[in-house]
């Protein structure tokens, strides 16, 4: 099998759609779900943004037959606000493909040449492991492909995945034993955007979550979310077509002090949502208000999202306290991912 690397074209209608085809068969094969983006939902979700760049290439791979098809692609992450020493790699290959010399074409071709173009010093990367093996064996392929970018682990987490439609007597009663040590806090749900008034409130929510992420030996600074990088997210996830199931906690002087997010695309085929984040400030833990917020959010998913069957997560595997409420959701281990930094000698 022939295979050239080029960059992506995301003006290219064609490549665009097999580009989206291999999106939704690597999701279909790790969490049984995918996204059913449109066309330019998912040329909206390509374009860089004020705080990052990313750059992308494509593996092409010639059929018997005198076609081509899109078997891989690969991605150089560039922050532009913080963390600006480091670029974020990745590589994908669709399943019928692996083993087969494509993701190591991808990291010769792309992107250590990619790495070295940046000048950038800290490289990083994420990797799945199977959830039985061992992720310190250096004969997995993602640590074969590390040792060649000249990275090692950092931190190691954990995907899990939950099936969906949830009883509705799980949920009351996870709901009622969070409400044991609820006290004066109340939780809201918010339907859409943020509030104007609360911008700067939940962007100190956000950017106490990457404080807080027990990330074991990982090299990262955590963003300023100002109201405006808030906007820019929102309208970056309207144009992608995704949807925001936002809960906060409220403290009872009125503050907030917790949230959740879980996003799930608005499409009827679209059949899978990712948990992206959920944070009690650290004054205000004791109150089981993770529980109360993720008990919110995912009753949320039943009237907002009923066509999705598997909303996926990660956590350090450091992280006791957010697996343990997972758990109790239902949440089991898809597979493991490790966390890879370093200071490569390309």
């Amino acid at each position: 099998m022939h295979v050239s690397i080029r960059p992506l074209d995301p003006t290219s209608d064609l490549e665009l759609d097999q580009y989206g085809a291999l999106e939704r068969a690597l999701d279909d094969h790790a969490f049984g779900g995918s996204q059913a983006l449109t066309r330019e939902q998912l040329r909206a979700q390509l374009t860089d943004s004020p705080y990052w760049t990313v750059r992308r290439w494509v593996a092409i791979a010639e059929t018997i037959e005198g076609g081509e098809s899109l078997v891989g692609r690969a991605s150089a992450f560039m922050p532009l606000q913080e963390n600006l020493e480091t670029l974020s790699v990745g590589v994908a290959v669709h399943p019928a493909f692996r083993g087969q010399g494509v993701a190591s074409a991808l990291v010769e071709e792309a992107l250590i040449p990619a790495i070295r173009e940046s000048g950038r010093t800290l490289v990083e990367a994420y990797g799945d492991v199977p959830a039985g093996e061992d992720p310190d064996d250096p004969q997995l392929p993602v640590l074969r492909l590390a040792s060649r970018l000249g990275i090692t682990r950092k931190n190691l987490a954990v995907c899990r995945a939950l099936p969906l439609p949830l009883e509705g007597s799980l949920l009351e009663s996870l709901q009622a034993e969070a409400e044991e040590r609820q006290g004066g806090y109340r939780i809201e749900l918010w339907d859409g955007e943020i509030p104007e008034e609360h911008l700067e409130a939940y962007g100190l929510l956000m950017r106490q979550l990457e404080l807080d992420e027990p990330d074991e030996d990982v090299e990262h600074e955590a963003p300023d979310y100002t109201p405006e990088r808030i906007r820019e997210s929102e309208r970056r996830m309207r144009e992608a077509g995704t949807v925001r199931i936002t809960a906060v906690a409220v403290a009872p002087d009125g503050s907030f002090v917790g949230n959740s997010e879980v996003h799930v695309h608005a499409a009827p085929e679209s059949t899978l949502g990712w948990q992206e984040n959920t944070l009690v400030m650290p004054d205000h833990r004791g109150h089981r208000l993770g529980l109360a917020l993720k008990v919110a959010t995912h009753r949320q998913l039943r009237e907002r999202a009923p066509q999705v069957r598997s909303v996926v997560t990660w956590n350090s595997h450091v992280n006791p306290w957010m697996i343990g409420i997972n758990e109790k959701l239902g949440y089991r281990i898809v597979h493991r991912e490790l966390v890879l930094q370093g200071r490569p000698q390309l």
